[in-house]
């Protein structure tokens, strides 16, 4: 038997062409959504909408976990229904198998999209792979982590990014959304961006838990066509590196000398996510006339960047103190900007240095515990250190475990930050706030 048309030499390794029928899978899948229309989901609900109306998408994999069941109990009742064609769930005996049955049918065909979703400790029961896999160049890897705080101790199923911020060094390219519209929409570009020849890195999307995944507001949901469509233009198998390829299969061992090669590939493909990621992001807006992916959302930003205090966060709560921002400036006679982290890995440190060029003061919000200025803050900081003139950088810790961060937990944050800037220190120390009372240190 003549094998020559079905294999392929590279520099890399042996391509299998054709190993699988793309287009009868495509032809297999029945489209959710015919026509744009608009929804009520939750934030798990549009996650898992947005995975199910791939046509690449054919297999999921999962395990139920607080707060993130709702998106495999919405992906099984919509599969079992025969509404999307013929998929299949695999619900498995925990997270460890997810991740590596996962990683096996991702491996197994780089054309498909292979996603699930999990949450705190689901997360580091996948460690063993995922942190393999953030160097696999297996792009077509999709995991929605539905941000949750501690584990055990004290266990807390509310919302706050301890889980995602703990991961950070596991490979992966790490998006925050906030609401129901922006996690949909994220998670639709997410395989244009991992699945990119240049950057072939799994995704991490990511959202609050409860806050935003159990809150329902309006959908936009778009076509399913539509959807095809624009992946497809991003997606194209002709720029895969096929079904098997040396340098980026599975179960290599090497010894140090080539681990050197393994890991400098790795930065110089998460390098390219900087590039690219905006090119992606402002396809889509041209298509859907809905904001794509950025590094940073703008949410009360004047065009000339010049403020006086920026306040910086991730998720729902930073939507409060864009709400407050005019108040506050009017009563303190200042100018206030707010910006909401989108990318967190790898971190664009110099679109933030062009953004704070010109503030006085940083006002940063950290979510999660950290033994010292907090993760964002030290990403923060080092986007800074070049500026020619350095804002004072004041780090607040509050909404640990999923609380509220209330008005009046701002004013107190945006008051401290503004007293402490009267000091002129290059990094304030970190206070911690709840209910609008600093409570650490007393």
């Amino acid at each position: 038997m003549n094998l020559e048309p079905l294999i392929t030499e590279t520099a890399a390794g042996a391509l299998f062409n054709d190993a699988i029928h793309l287009e009868k899978v495509r032809s297999a899948h029945r489209p959710l959504v015919l026509e744009q229309k608009v929804a009520d989901a939750d934030g798990n609900t549009a996650a898992a909408y947005a995975c199910l109306q791939m046509w690449r998408s054919v297999l999921f994999a999962g395990f139920p976990i607080t707060p993130s069941t709702k998106w495999l109990e919405t992906v099984t009742s919509v599969v079992r229904s025969g509404k999307v064609g013929i998929k299949q769930v695999k619900i498995m005996e925990a997270e460890h198998a997810v991740a590596d049955y996962m990683a096996g049918v991702a491996a197994a065909c780089r054309d498909l999209i292979v996603s699930s979703a999990t949450s705190s400790v689901g997360l580091d029961h996948m460690t063993e792979s995922i942190r393999s896999l953030g160097a696999s160049g297996l792009g077509n890897l999709i995991l929605v982590n539905v941000y949750r705080a501690t584990a055990n101790y004290p266990l807390c199923i509310e919302g706050d990014p301890s889980d995602t911020l703990a991961h950070r060094d596991d490979g992966w390219i790490q998006i925050c959304c906030r609401g129901v519209q922006q996690i949909y929409d994220t998670i639709l570009q997410a395989p244009c961006l991992g699945m990119h020849p240049e950057i072939l890195t799994p995704v991490m999307p990511g959202f609050y838990g409860i806050k935003d995944s159990h809150r329902s507001s309006r959908l936009m949901m778009e076509a399913d066509s539509e959807i095809h469509a624009f992946q497809d233009r991003w997606i194209s198998p002709s720029r895969l590196p096929g079904l098997i390829n040396g340098d980026t299969a599975m179960g290599n061992c090497v010894t140090s000398n080539y681990f050197q090669g393994f890991k400098i590939d790795q930065k110089k493909r998460l390098e390219r996510v900087i590039e690219i990621l905006p090119e992606i992001g402002k396809d889509f807006e041209k298509i859907f006339g809905r904001s794509g992916l950025d590094f940073v959302e703008k949410i009360y930003w004047p065009a000339n960047d010049k403020v006086d205090l920026a306040i910086i966060g991730m998720g729902p709560d930073i939507g409060t103190a864009a709400a407050l921002a005019k108040e506050e400036e009017k009563k303190r006679g200042i100018k206030i900007g707010v910006l909401a982290a989108r990318l967190l890995t790898p971190f664009p440190k110099s679109v933030y240095a062009k953004l704070l060029r010109y503030s006085k003061t940083v006002l940063i919000l950290n979510q999660a515990f950290h033994y010292g200025s907090g993760h964002l803050a030290l990403d923060l900081a080092e986007a800074c250190y070049p500026l020619r003139s350095r804002p004072t950088l004041v780090n607040c810790f509050a909404g640990l475990g999923g609380a509220v961060v209330s008005d009046e937990t701002w004013r107190t944050m945006i008051r401290h930050a503004l007293e402490v800037t009267g000091n002129k220190p290059a990094v304030a120390p970190p206070i911690v706030v709840h209910d609008g009372r600093v409570v650490w240190p007393q």
